[in-house]
Order: C-alpha cells, then sequence, then structure tokens
C-alpha cells in the first residue's frame, strides 16, 4: 500500500520585497504526500511534468523526502507549470499574492488543461493504493470514475465547478471519497449553489465518510455520522507564511486514518486534531508551502535568462536524517532514561515470576533482548527474549508477563501476536502517548510505560531505530544499576558510553581508510561474531545492516562458529568481519580471533564485562552504522523500499 498523489507538478517560485528567495515544489495533492512521506508513510506521485529546470526541482523536490517518482512522466513538449507567489513585509508583517506570472519579467509558464497520462496512471495504481487529488478536471475525473481505489480530496478552489450542472458536480463529488478537506471558499460556494443549511447538509450532499472545514486561526470543522464538531485553537502561533499549512493538516488526518484502520470516531477527530495543530503551527512558521519539510531550493540567474526560463541549482550540503537522529541521540536517551517510566518500571514485581517473555521487532528486539538479560542477571527468572510469531506458536499458559517492545506503542505484530494473552499480563514500553496506545490496543493504561515527556516528544525518523532501541534498554540499565549496588551514575555512564564510542569510531575510520575502503563495498557479506554478553549489539548491528540494505550479513554465536561454519566462512567471497568482545575473553576467543584475520575484520572491544559491556557495545553499534553510512555517503536512516516490499512491510493481517 502506498498513497499516490495524481496530478501535474508545479513550481512554485518564493519572492520577498521584489527579492528572488528561492523555489520548491508546490501543488496540494503532492505537498500532501511529501507531508505524509516525512510521517514515514509510503508514497509516491503520478503526474507530469516538462523536461526544463522547472521540472527537476518539481521532481527533486519530492524525491529528497522520499516520495517515489519513477511514475512522473517528464514531457519534451510542455513547460512545467509554475506558480510565482510575492511576499511585501510591511511594518513587520506579510502580506502576499500569488500569480501565474513571473514577477521580473511577467512570462507566464502555465497551461490549463491536464497533461497527465490517464490510462497509463490507472495502469500503474496497486488495488491498496490511495489516491490524493485537489481538483476535479476531467482527466482526474477519469481515475477517480474508473478506479475502486480508497480516495481523498482536498479541494480548494471552486471555478471549475462552475462549467458544470447541479447534477454533474454532485455526480463528481458524490460517494468517491472517503475524507474531504475543504476550505471556507468552497464551503460558502457549495452552500449558495445547493441552498443547503448548514455543513451537516454539504456532507449529505457529498456522501462521504468524514468532511473538513480548515478555518485558519479560527480552528476547524468536522461532520461525522451527521454531527458536527467545531474545533478551535488554543494557542495561536505567529505566522510566517500560511502557504501549505492546510495540506499537511490534512496529511495528518490521512495518516491517521490508515494507522486507525479506516475508522473514524469523535476521539479519531479529537486526538487527530491535536495532531495536525501541531504540524500545522511548525508549517507557518517556515517559507514556503514545504518548508518545514526541505528548505526552499536556491536559484541563480544565467546570463541573459530571466529566472523563471533557466537557472543553475545552488547545491547545498545534504542533511541526512541518519545524522539529526544520532545528533539528537544523547538527549533523547537521557530524557527517557529520567522519566516517569522508570518509576513504573520499578513497579513490576519481576522477582515473584517465574517466566516472563520479552517480545520486540525489527529495531527493539535487541531492546528486548538486552531487557531478558538483566531480568535474568537480577532475578534468575525464565525471561525469554522473543519474536511475535515464535509467540503465536508456543504454550503460553505458564507466562506470567509479557513485555513488548514498540517505539509507536502500536505495533500491529505485537499486538496481533499477543491478543490471545490476558490484557492484564501485558506491559508495553513505549515512546508514544499512553492514551493512544490505550485507544488503538485496548491495553489498560497502567500497563504502559511510557518514557515520553514534557522535554522527551521528539521523536527520530526513519526506518532503523536508534532511540528506539537505546531508550527503553536504558531504563533496564538503571534497573541492574541500582538493584546490584553498583556505585555508577547512570545518566554519566551513559553520556560517557555514547563519546567514547563516538569518538571511537571518529578515530577508528579516519586512521583506517584504506583498510575500510576494500571491506565496505556495497553488498559485501559482513560476518558479525557475537556470544558471551555481546548478543544485543549483534542482534542491532545485524538489523539495521540488512533493513539499511548496505550489505548481506550472516550471525556466527563464537562457539558454534567451531562445529563447522568455518567451511562456509572460507568460502565466501568479498567477506569482512565484525567481531564484538568483552574487556576480558576466553582462551578459545584468542584462538578464534587469529584465525580471523585483522586486515578483513573489526574488533570492537568494550572497556567492560557482564552486562555493563552488553549495554556498552549496544551503544558502541548505533555509532558504528552511524560512521559506515558516513564512510558511504549513504542515509541508513532511509532506504528506498520497493512496492512489494511496502506490502508485506504494512501488512496487518493473521501471522
Amino acid at each position: 500500500m502506498k498513497v499516490v498523489s495524481i496530478g501535474d507538478l508545479v513550481v512554485d517560485y518564493y519572492y520577498k520585497n521584489g527579492k528572488l528567495l528561492g523555489i520548491n515544489g508546490g501543488m496540494s495533492s503532492h505537498n500532501i504526500v511529501a507531508n505524509l512521506s516525512n510521517m514515514g508513510v509510503c508514497t509516491a506521485s503520478y503526474g507530469v511534468c516538462g523536461d526544463d529546470p522547472q521540472g527537476m526541482i518539481a521532481i527533486k523536490s519530492l524525491s529528497d523526502v522520499g516520495v517515489d517518482v519513477s511514475g512522473i512522466d517528464v514531457k519534451n513538449e510542455i513547460n512545467t507549470r509554475c506558480f510565482h507567489v510575492s511576499y511585501t513585509d510591511t511594518d513587520g508583517k506579510l502580506s502576499f499574492s500569488s500569480k501565474k506570472r513571473c514577477a521580473f519579467c511577467n512570462n507566464k509558464k502555465w497551461y490549463e488543461e491536464s497533461m497527465i497520462d490517464k490510462n497509463k496512471i490507472i495502469n500503474n495504481l496497486n488495488s491498496d493504493d490511495i489516491l490524493i487529488f485537489d481538483n476535479l478536471n476531467k482527466e482526474n475525473q477519469y481515475i477517480i470514475d474508473n478506479t475502486k481505489n480508497i480516495k481523498m480530496l482536498d479541494l480548494g478552489q471552486y471555478y471549475e465547478l462552475d462549467n458544470y450542472t447541479d447534477n454533474e458536480v454532485v455526480s463528481k463529488l458524490n460517494s468517491h471519497f472517503d475524507i474531504i478537506n475543504l476550505n471556507e471558499r468552497v464551503e460558502k460556494y457549495l452552500l449558495k449553489r445547493f441552498k443547503l443549511k448548514n455543513l451537516t447538509d454539504i456532507l449529505s450532499l457529498l456522501n462521504s465518510k468524514l468532511v473538513i472545514v480548515t478555518r485558519g486561526k479560527k480552528g476547524a470543522d468536522f461532520v461525522f455520522d451527521n454531527i458536527l464538531y467545531h474545533k478551535t485553537l488554543d494557542v495561536i502561533s505567529e505566522e510566517t507564511d500560511s502557504t501549505g499549512a492546510g495540506d499537511a493538516f490534512f496529511s495528518v488526518f490521512i495518516k491517521e486514518y490508515i494507522d486507525n484502520n479506516f475508522a473514524i470516531s469523535k476521539e479519531f477527530i479529537d486526538d487527530t486534531f491535536k495532531k495536525a495543530v501541531r504540524l500545522t503551527n511548525k508549517v507557518v512558521k517556515k517559507m514556503g508551502a514545504r518548508g518545514h519539510i526541505n528548505n526552499l531550493y536556491k536559484i541563480k540567474k544565467k546570463d541573459d535568462y530571466c529566472t523563471c526560463l533557466n537557472f543553475d541549482l545552488v547545491v547545498r550540503k545534504k542533511i541526512k536524517r541518519c545524522n539529526i537522529n544520532i545528533n539528537n541521540l544523547e538527549k533523547r536517551v537521557l530524557n527517557a532514561v529520567n522519566s516517569k517510566a522508570y518509576d513504573e518500571l520499578k513497579q513490576v514485581d519481576f522477582k515473584d515470576l517465574d517466566n516472563c517473555l520479552f517480545i520486540g521487532t525489527g529495531g527493539s528486539f535487541s531492546a528486548a533482548y538486552f531487557a531478558s538479560r538483566v531480568i535474568n542477571n537480577l532475578y534468575g527468572i525464565n525471561a525469554f527474549p522473543l519474536l511475535p510469531r515464535d509467540v503465536k506458536y508456543r504454550n503460553n499458559s505458564k507466562v506470567q508477563k509479557i513485555i513488548l517492545f514498540s517505539y509507536s506503542g502500536t505495533t500491529k505484530d505485537l499486538i496481533t501476536a499477543t491478543e490471545d494473552i490476558l490484557s492484564d499480563k501485558k506491559i508495553i514500553v513505549t515512546k508514544s502517548q499512553k492514551q493512544k496506545v490505550v485507544m488503538k490496543t485496548g491495553i489498560n493504561k497502567s500497563n504502559i510505560i511510557s518514557y515520553q515527556s514534557a522535554s522527551n516528544k521528539s521523536k527520530e525518523r526513519g526506518f532503523l531505530a536508534f532511540e528506539g532501541v537505546l531508550s527503553p534498554a536504558s531504563l533496564f540499565f538503571r534497573l541492574y544499576i541500582e538493584k546490584s549496588n553498583l556505585n555508577l551514575n547512570i545518566s554519566n555512564f551513559i553520556s560517557d558510553a555514547l563519546e567514547y564510542w563516538k569518538e571511537y569510531f571518529k578515530k577508528y575510520f579516519k586512521e583506517n581508510k584504506d583498510k575500510l575502503k576494500k571491506m565496505l563495498v556495497f553488498k559485501n557479506i559482513l560476518n558479525i561474531f557475537y556470544g558471551d554478553y555481546t548478543n544485543s549489539c549483534a542482534f542491532d548491528l545485524e538489523s539495521k545492516i540488512i533493513e539499511s540494505g548496505i550489505f548481506n550479513a550472516i550471525l556466527h554465536e563464537k562457539k558454534n562458529f567451531s562445529h563447522g561454519r568455518f567451511i562456509n566462512y572460507e568460502n565466501l567471497n568479498n567477506k569482512f568481519n565484525i567481531y564484538f568482545k568483552e574487556k576480558e575473553i576466553s582462551m578459545y576467543e584468542k584462538s578464534l580471533l587469529d584465525y580471523l584475520h585483522n586486515d578483513t575484520t573489526i574488533i570492537i572491544e568494550s572497556r567492560y564485562n557482564g552486562i555493563l559491556c552488553e549495554f556498552d557495545l549496544l551503544v558502541a553499534s548505533q555509532y558504528l552504522i552511524y560512521y559506515i553510512s558516513n564512510f558511504l555517503d549513504i542515509d541508513a536512516s532511509k532506504p528506498k523500499y520497493s512496492d512489494a516490499a511496502m506490502k508485506i512491510y504494512f501488512y496487518n493481517g493473521e501471522l
């Protein structure tokens, strides 16, 4: 499943007091998928643009935020549509005008009739794709009428409706869209044209699940199940530019609608409105409809050309999502370990348990594994780290507690795998808001341990977890330190470990460039050696390496390797090794390290033994993948997944 925007691409030029600030992609439907992609949703744009510099920017502006642009047609015979937005600063207040003509030379690069290939788009759609439209031109209407996909409409203009009879307008709008987003202009138009009394009548006319009317600083109205809900803004943010606020607002409702399994309720509207307002508060503080996602592209004039005709792109240094997540890691982990979540974790009476399961998937499995080791070490109970499907196919009648690790708190695999187990046995460790988790899982609020706090609301974005691994692990690590009466300050230990491994790998990658160039070749085979107190980091690194698509990775338990696995190892081509080790190792490990050639092995040695080593190397794993991705100049947090892959990623059925 992916969310698809449909329509001709547009480039927006932004001017202030007669000076060109920059350009970016535009058009509501494409703005919406840009927002959704930035939220981690699988997206694509199907449209058309010209084979000109503006077309390059229109495509780049989507591709740079992770939207699949392979379905965009580039045509030689047309110019890319351009829109020009001019701002005038008067006594600190911005007023703006928007035109289809260049503010400098009055040139117009616009065409009226859509150039999209409707049949080609229909052929490229999958049945579970969700379609986004922002107008009802003939080509769009053909796609709307000839597909059975879930559809959304963001209708900000009504002029094209004047060309149709009342019956034709009703036919274009009625029963086609799950959610329709209107502004006040379109609302007034529909009320007047069809002699309707209120917004509830509009819902009856459109026959959608939900109709939204955005009212700027006055809030928004929602009609669902023939009931009107009016929502006001508690806090009104200072505006730099309101362009794109409505698109961002609608995008939040689309994402939450998908996450809520396409169900709408009063609680859904209340919760989603708050999230949408938080996003729009960010949007209005930036210049441009997508300024909160990616800054305006800077361009410079070519000799003898106006910038609306030709230009050179000023290339900025690319900021990787992986870098952002790593740079915020210390703050997020320290906020988590010192949050109320730790007090709640201490209330779990592990010492009176015999059997406890620790469940996670992806990066969260490493946190689950680490937690199981801590609890077993402290209390000697049977603490089993498992993947979700492992739970589904075992006898759990003697299990007394299940600890679920989920960054979002609502990971479908975890909920489905444990649906036959009593809710009071389940505890969720999450970054998400408790109320959201309660609403989507049905688990009691008292059984949700959330490390979100007033100072810890920002979330890491991307498919690879850094905070999602270390933050929950740090809660159990603190429990270990305090229950073991170790004379350690948890915050200082974490900060020291983060700084140590950051500087360690910074130096290592600088001093071993030649060795690493031979080893870190895209699609090489990585062997990861684990055992003793290095398991959590090995599972984490393997997960990150595989999910980022950089290398193929094979896990080897150190002693099990000696029982014949070396035969396969010796026959591998283009291999290299990561060897995690405690401070003190056995004679067997010394022999194993002699066997593994130094020129193909990176040895990562902790300064500690036991559980301290386990946590220390879990920190090391985060920085290792970070420096590998920097060395290869890729953004490991934003791999490119195919549509087929995303279908299984978003799978919500039985396990």
